[in-house]
């Protein structure tokens, strides 16, 4: 690519950089970056740091995994039963201006037991 400017690191402004720190965003190049499993840092200090915040991440996650369970599960089950209920509406719907054999017949079935 012509014309494309180089980074500079942010502790040698002569040396290229190869990355960012994955903490603070500044250019590191091969010579002073830090790697890890985690990724590229500038220093141990950035390392730490996101390392203890990815802890407390997970941490929170868990716990609201385990919270937000109940109410995910209550919330899926309202939907399948709204679902289910404009479906048989429908159904009866048709079943009731056509004549399909078994749909007819179970509709007006119903129709009678809620006395419709």
């Amino acid at each position: 690519m012509t014309g494309a400017k180089m980074i500079g690191c942010i502790n040698h402004p002569g040396m290229e950089a190869v990355g960012r720190c994955l903490q603070c965003s500044k250019p590191v190049c091969k010579q002073c970056g830090i790697v890890s499993v985690t990724g590229l840092y500038c220093s141990e200090v950035c390392r730490e740091k996101y390392e203890q915040y990815m802890h407390r991440a997970q941490a929170l996650e868990s716990e609201k995994g385990y919270k937000r369970g109940f109410f995910f599960g209550l919330k899926r089950a309202v939907g399948v039963v709204i679902t289910l209920a404009v479906i048989l509406f429908v159904l009866g719907c048709v079943a009731s201006l056509t004549y399909i054999p078994l749909l007819t017949d179970v509709t007006t079935r119903i129709r009678s037991l809620l006395g419709i």
